[in-house]
């Protein structure tokens, strides 16, 4: 377990587990209550929002 709740909010580097690593905000942390697994709804940096499933992330890390 990842601990999304702790990046709400925040800028962050994620690295996917397909290779692709991309900065930008966490706006909203979405709990596996309300779906199948943990969820964050990302703002890559010039690009749309979309939400990013646990299960898809390699690693994640606050940068300022």
């Amino acid at each position: 377990m990842m601990k999304l709740w702790l990046y709400t909010r925040k800028r962050v580097k994620i690295e996917f587990k397909d290779g692709d690593v991309l900065t930008g905000f966490i706006r909203d942390y979405i709990d596996q209550e309300d779906t199948d697994y943990d969820e964050l709804h990302f703002k890559p940096d010039g690009q749309e929002d979309f939400f990013v499933g646990e299960l898809e992330i390699k690693s994640i890390e606050i940068i300022e």
